[in-house]
């Protein structure tokens, strides 16, 4: 009995302290509790960490799992999800709120999406010069890869929702770095360049905008 306590005490403490603790694998999907806070019985706030995404029946039985093991019962109970990267605060992947009702909501990419965006487009033959992806979370992800077909270069844009397009690019060879334009594109047209690390860097007319991880 003494020994249970002691963990208990451990496990509070943890919480706390904003340590993240540690919680046994549930169906076979690794998770872990790094946030938490309550106000009385009216309410509690969860933050989980995934080890990978999941389905919402998936996030639906963990949710009950986890307004059950709650010493106390609480008027609502906000459970908010984070994948392997993603920064508390800053947009979840999904939630499950008791608001009072249970109700699931993934606000990323589903794992059917993922699936989709990382199929190779039907039209992506030729020789493939570099394919990234950009992992925000607003505005859904999309993989772009550049490509060398029929003597051009081709950038090939494919989004979550499975909405796609093409481009034709030119390279423009610079003295420290070479960059990718739309050919014929306006002057203050976005442009692209593939730095040491093998990542894109979109910039535009006021400078880099962002950076797509290289996708081995």
């Amino acid at each position: 009995m003494k020994k249970i306590w002691t963990i208990l005490v451990i496990i509070s403490l943890s919480l706390f302290a904003g340590i993240p603790v540690l919680a046994e694998p549930f169906q076979g999907v690794k998770y872990t509790v790094i946030g938490k806070s309550n106000l009385g019985s009216i309410k509690c706030s969860i933050d989980i960490r995934l080890e990978k995404k999941v389905t919402k029946e998936f996030l639906h039985k963990l949710a009950l799992k986890l307004r059950k093991a709650e010493p106390r019962e609480y008027d609502h109970m906000f459970i908010t999800y984070y994948l392997p990267g993603m920064t508390p605060g800053s947009g979840a992947w999904a939630t499950s709120h008791f608001d009072p009702n249970l109700e699931v909501k993934i606000l990323g990419t589903t794992i059917e999406e993922e699936k989709a965006l990382m199929d190779e487009p039907k039209n992506s033959s030729g020789e493939i010069i570099g394919k990234w992806r950009h992992r925000c979370l607003y505005g859904g992800p999309a993989v772009y890869t550049l490509l060398k077909r029929d003597g051009k270069v081709i950038l090939l844009k494919k989004f979550h929702d499975g909405s796609s397009g093409e481009t034709e690019m030119q390279l423009k060879k610079g003295l420290y770095r070479d960059r990718y334009e739309e050919k014929g594109g306006a002057a203050y047209s976005d442009y692209y360049i593939i730095n040491r690390k093998g990542e894109l860097e979109i910039y535009d007319s006021q400078g880099l905008i962002l950076t797509m991880h290289s996708i081995k």
